[in-house]
């Protein structure tokens, strides 16, 4: 009895590895706010470009803060017909900062976000020298890494980076408001907010789960003996 419970745990952890409850904001399915008044729906084909008072999917709302930024396929139509994916973008000389929060104003964990462009030159590949940042509310301020302009592009020969992924630690976890400012980035721009959960990657390794099974078979042939 004791090792049907034991081997039925396991299977239940096996069975439960991989999956993911917490928020995804992807800026696909929710609603702009527009400038002036107006809404509109993301679902991978609308731009909304430099036209967006604030953005809301979910329980969560991305403000563009004395300023307007932009929300849609801004990639795929200003690249000429690539592969759509909405995402958030911003000029930083047309707004102030970026936030992102809960409707309620709850505290929530902002586990990690994929950049898709941190530019001192608008639509181009970074310098390197870019200086913008992510803040909470509670102190914490970080420097955001260089991204070339979008996802993956050829750059006269030159491969893009793709997206760089930022993974944060706990200084990011119980906050009420996180904020993007920048010093000199012209083209700056986000996607994929994984928000309440840790990262997908954080799950056994498959040697882990080798090692459990194997345990498991040793324990089932020694109750056998």
């Amino acid at each position: 009895m004791r090792l049907r419970f034991i081997v039925c745990v396991a299977a239940l952890m096996l069975a439960t590895v991989g999956t993911a409850q917490g928020a995804i904001i992807t800026f696909t399915g929710g609603t702009v706010h527009l400038i002036g008044g107006g809404t509109g729906t993301t679902n991978n084909l609308n731009l909304y470009n430099d036209t967006v008072d604030y953005y809301v999917e979910g329980d969560f709302v991305f403000d563009f803060v004395e300023g307007y930024g932009t929300v849609g396929d801004y990639y795929s139509i200003g690249a000429g017909g690539f592969v759509g994916n909405d995402v958030v973008h911003a000029h930083w000389q047309n707004l102030r900062t970026m936030t992102i929060s809960r409707v309620d104003g709850l505290p929530f964990d902002l586990n990690y976000i994929d950049i898709t462009s941190n530019t001192e030159i608008g639509g181009y590949q970074s310098t390197g020298n870019e200086r913008s940042f992510i803040a909470t509310n509670l102190g914490h301020s970080m420097l955001l890494p260089s991204s070339d302009w979008g996802f993956d592009f050829d750059y006269g020969g030159a491969p893009g980076d793709g997206v760089a992924r930022l993974w944060l630690d706990g200084n990011f976890d119980g906050v009420t408001l996180v904020t993007f400012t920048s010093e000199n980035a012209y083209c700056f721009g986000m996607d994929n907010f994984y928000i309440d959960e840790p990262p997908p990657p954080a799950v056994p390794e498959p040697a882990s789960l080798l090692l459990l099974g194997t345990g498991l078979l040793g324990l089932a042939r020694k109750k056998r003996r």
